[in-house]
């Protein structure tokens, strides 16, 4: 049996064209569109704007420690580094 190629590119027409018609069935049937958002992404999201507002920089600490550094007065403090990172890792 030999399928031409224009026979084919029917069938896909006709299978291309059955779906359409399902998928506007399935939009007149759902009628209007819903969303529920949970009370965690809420949340979320009340935090994001709030982080939003906040200002990453604060600038007088930055200036602070600029001029420190520019007058060789910065030091590091690796223990106060160590047991802030302790720390951290603890509440994890």
């Amino acid at each position: 049996m030999k399928i031409d190629r224009t026979s084919m590119s029917l069938v896909g027409n006709v299978q291309a064209a059955n779906r359409l018609k399902q998928v506007a069935k399935k939009t007149a049937i759902s009628g209007a569109d819903k969303m529920a958002v949970s009370d965690k992404a809420q949340v979320f999201q009340a935090l994001l704007q709030k982080a939003k507002e906040i200002s990453s920089v604060r600038e007088e600490r930055v200036q602070a420690l600029s001029e420190q550094i520019k007058r060789g007065e910065f030091k590091v403090d690796g223990q106060k580094i160590a047991d802030r990172l302790f720390e951290v890792c603890q509440n994890d």
